[in-house]
C-alpha cells in the first residue's frame, strides 16, 4: 500500500517507498516490483576488464551497444513504471517534470547526478552533465575509450524509447581527465557518428558541442 502522504505527493522516489529489500530471499525491489542488483566497485571493473581481453579493440563498441540495448529495455520499464504510478502517459508530462524523474532515477541508481540541458534542442541537440559518473569515478587506469561508454550508450538507448526515434549519444568529456564531471551530446545518429573522430582528438566539449550544431541531421 502506498502511505496517505504518498499519495498527496505522488512523488515515485520517496525513500523509504522506492526501494525494499526482503531479508530472508535477499530480494531488493523498486515500488514497481522490479527486481534490483547492488554491483561493487570490483565487479564493474573486472567486467570491463574482462571485455578488453575478450573484444580487444571492440570493446568500446560492444559497451556501448550493450548499454544502448538495457537502456531502451530500461527506459520501457520506466515509461510504465511512472504512466502507471502517476495514471497518465509519459508524453503528457510536462518536460520539467519529466526530467525531474530522469535525474532522480540515475541518482538513486547510484549513477551520478545529471543535469539536462535542453539549449540546442530545436536543433536536436540533448547536452547532458552528469557528476559523480560510474566508471570515471572508480576507474584508475587510463583508458583507450571513454570511461562511461556504456552509460552513454544506456542514455542512447533510454532517450530512443522516450522519444520514439533512434538516438545516440557521445561521451565528450570524461572527468578521468581531471574535469569535475563528464559531458554527453545526444544527437542524431548521423551527426553523433560524424563526431567520432573529433572525440578521439583533443577537442573539449564546448568545441565538439559547437561542431555538433554545424552538422545537419
Amino acid at each position: 500500500m502506498i502511505a496517505t502522504t504518498d499519495l498527496e505527493f505522488k512523488n515515485y522516489y520517496v525513500e523509504k517507498l522506492y526501494m525494499t529489500a526482503n531479508v530472508e530471499t535477499g530480494v531488493l525491489v523498486n515500488r514497481s516490483g522490479r527486481r534490483m542488483i547492488a554491483l561493487t566497485n570490483d565487479f564493474l571493473l573486472g567486467l570491463h576488464r574482462a571485455l578488453e581481453k575478450e573484444c580487444g579493440d571492440r570493446v568500446e563498441k560492444v559497451l556501448y551497444h550493450c548499454g544502448r540495448k538495457w537502456g531502451r529495455n530500461f527506459g520501457k520499464g520506466l515509461d510504465n513504471a511512472w504512466s502507471e504510478f502517476y495514471q497518465k502517459p509519459l508524453q503528457e508530462f510536462p518536460l520539467a517534470f519529466f526530467q525531474s524523474l530522469v535525474v532522480q532515477e540515475f541518482g538513486h541508481n547510484g549513477w551520478g547526478m545529471l543535469t539536462l540541458d535542453y539549449t540546442h534542442f530545436a536543433k536536436g541537440i540533448i547536452d547532458l552533465n552528469l557528476e559523480g559518473a560510474i566508471m570515471a569515478d572508480i576507474t584508475e587506469a587510463e583508458l583507450k575509450y571513454p570511461a562511461d561508454v556504456l552509460t552513454a550508450g544506456i542514455i542512447a538507448g533510454m532517450f530512443s524509447h522516450f522519444i520514439q526515434r533512434d538516438v545516440d549519444c557521445l561521451q565528450s568529456q570524461c572527468a578521468m581527465k581531471g574535469f569535475s564531471s563528464s559531458h554527453f551530446l545526444l544527437s542524431d545518429p548521423k551527426r553523433i557518428e560524424e563526431l567520432s573522430t573529433w572525440r578521439t582528438s583533443s577537442k573539449t566539449h564546448q568545441e565538439i558541442l559547437n561542431h555538433l550544431l554545424t552538422l545537419q541531421s
